[in-house]
């Protein structure tokens, strides 16, 4: 479990009038005693009787009570899935601890001792055959074992068991989670939603005054000098509990198995910008004791050239701009030269293509031509209102926005490359977003994580439009043929019954203007039409031999989509033969240029 620091009661008791006294130093009657067992268990649930300071102050000068302040410790807030699972949650726990001069030595007891706490047998005799006093056990037991704990000691009169109730921060989903959630060590809030929203999910803790007599009845003293006690606040985030663990489990299979330095996987609600799932790896175990890689957060710190994917994005762009039209056609040779380069197409000339085969075959030279009548002005305003270069704004630490070289001197080459998403870096998050748009009718909602903090609810917003709900139906229908189409660089991938689009992409990765590498993109919508799910799979840097994104980051998008459609319980399409673009009849060649 994820420990935190207990913040010991500093309890002050005095006589009233009197000066301030220890408890361990005072010797008072049994009935006194057993009041200050009664306050502490008051006070740890922080519900007690509040009357009136002077009227109580007077009978205490009179009557010998002895006055008491306290310390109360807040609660610190719970993190919640959207579909209610425990995130992040305090937990009492005990620690565990045996005298072995005062415990009985039938081997009943500690047989018994045994089935109570999970230790066996041999581990918690050993200590006193080794001749050892006393042992405590660093892992605790939870509070169902300390009851059969306790019945125990009743039953056997054993007053050599301590039990120590200690507060702890613990993560149900583990790993899988812990690269959103985050975590707090000694009492102290180290990353994630725990690290940026520790203020409110903190509280603030209280001070409490009052009188105990000797019956052991008290009475807290109702005084503004004193600090009030604040509980910390629950949080609800977007996330789907089953989604985010199959998503994780996806990720690591993919970089493990394709010897890759990191991945991220992300899926949003493009109808609301709900985060859906955000997965990484590596990432850390928060219940563990070693967090090699808990700064490590890929899906929303770490900026990544786009890729091919982009192009479904450039074409969108040219199209609602009137650069090119549905029905146009251009010659792809295999290369387009600008100044200062020459861009090639990885797999050679694809000839004559309409649009629908300029997206299934990723051709990087009409990627560039589209770019081209973009214009350079107009593509930077395009990715800034795309939110490839603002922080995501979800509430996290150390959100990372996106570059774009604008003063780039070789512009003609820069604008090439943007067509196929180069010479831009942006996070997953913010890359996955983008995409949102086009399964959206062209408006982008902002991310959105936080669906509640205590009681306010974060509202969904609207970032923009983008696109003509026309061009995002008709390049949403283009990508169809990656998938369903035999020529698709993501035939691989299709699911029976169910229409999916998407995109591949496979960026290089430069270092010192030289290349070292690839980054694996897939982008889908599951399904095609009226997606539930934009999902966006990024690998980074693959050395198991293929580098290509319908390959090494495909399987993950295939994967995702199956959940997808279990979770939310999605119909079959009535038909699985693929429509294709909703073209006119008559196809008019365009000049290409």
């Amino acid at each position: 479990m994820g420990w935190g620091q207990v913040k010991d009661m500093s309890r002050r008791i005095k006589k009233s009038g009197g000066q301030a006294q220890s408890t361990r130093a005072m010797t008072r009657p049994v009935g006194w005693m057993l009041g200050v067992g009664f306050l502490a268990a008051a006070l740890s649930q922080a519900n007690v009787q509040v009357v009136n300071r002077r009227t109580v102050m007077t009978n205490a000068l009179e009557k010998g009570r002895y006055e008491i302040e306290d310390d109360l410790m807040a609660r610190r807030g719970s993190i919640f899935s959207s579909d209610g699972m425990i995130m992040a949650q305090n937990q009492d726990v005990y620690r565990f601890q045996l005298f072995y001069d005062r415990l009985p030595k039938s081997p009943g007891f500690f047989a018994e001792l045994s089935l109570a706490t999970g230790i066996s047998v041999d581990d918690l005799r050993r200590p006193a055959m080794l001749g050892e006093k006393k042992r405590a056990w660093k892992s605790p037991i939870v509070g169902s074992e300390a009851k059969a704990v306790r019945s125990l000691m009743r039953r056997w009169n054993a007053d050599g068991v301590s039990l120590e109730k200690v507060l702890v921060r613990s993560y149900p989903l583990g790993w899988t989670a812990s690269g959103i959630v985050g975590l707090v060590r000694a009492d102290k809030a180290i990353n994630g939603l725990e690290k940026s929203l520790d203020s409110a999910m903190g509280g603030q803790d209280g001070e409490v005054r009052g009188f105990i007599d000797r019956t052991g009845a008290f009475m807290a003293v109702e005084d503004h000098d004193l600090q009030k006690l604040v509980q910390g606040k629950d949080v609800t985030l977007t996330i789907d509990s089953i989604l985010q663990n199959e998503a994780s489990l996806a990720v690591r299979h993919a970089v493990e198995s394709n010897n890759a330095e990191s991945g991220a996987a992300v899926a949003i609600d493009p109808k609301t910008g709900d985060i859906l799932a955000m997965a990484n790896f590596p990432t850390f175990d928060p219940e563990g004791t070693i967090h090699d890689n808990e700064d490590m957060n890929v899906a929303y710190r770490a900026l990544f050239e786009p890729g091919s994917t982009f192009k479904v994005m450039t074409l969108a762009k040219t199209l609602d701009m009137g650069g090119y039209g549905q029905r146009d056609r251009m010659q792809c040779g295999g290369s387009i030269t600008v100044p200062g380069k020459t861009i090639r197409c990885s797999h050679g000339a694809h000839g004559d293509i309409d649009w629908e085969k300029a997206i299934a075959e990723s051709c990087n030279v009409a990627a560039s031509r589209w770019a081209q009548k973009i214009g350079t002005a107009e593509m930077r305003q395009f990715v800034t209102d795309l939110g490839l270069l603002e922080k995501p704004n979800l509430g996290l630490p150390w959100e990372m926005a996106g570059r774009h070289n604008e003063n780039d001197p070789a512009k003609a080459m820069q604008l090439a490359n943007n067509g196929f998403g180069q010479a831009m870096n942006a996070t997953p998050i913010a890359l996955a977003s983008a995409y949102s748009s086009l399964a959206n009718g062209g408006v982008r909602m902002e991310p959105r994580l936080l669906a509640k903090v205590g009681d306010r609810e974060t509202p969904v917003k609207e970032a923009g439009r983008i696109f003509s709900i026309e061009t995002s139906e008709y390049v949403r229908e283009l990508m169809i043929a990656t998938i369903e189409k035999d020529f698709g660089t993501g035939k691989g991938l299709r699911i029976s019954g169910y229409q999916l689009a998407g995109k591949t992409g496979t960026a290089q990765k430069l270092q010192g203007g030289r290349m070292v590498g690839y980054v694996s993109n897939f982008v889908g919508m599951v399904p095609a039409h009226d997606p539930k799910a934009v999902i966006l799979v990024m690998i980074n840097d693959p050395k198991g031999g293929s580098y290509y994104g319908g390959s090494v980051a495909g399987p993950v998008f295939a994967r995702l989509a199956k959940t997808v459609i279990r979770r939310y319980g999605i119909a079959p399409d009535s038909e699985r033969i693929p429509r294709g673009p909703k073209l006119p009849v008559e196809i008019s060649a365009g000049d290409g240029r």
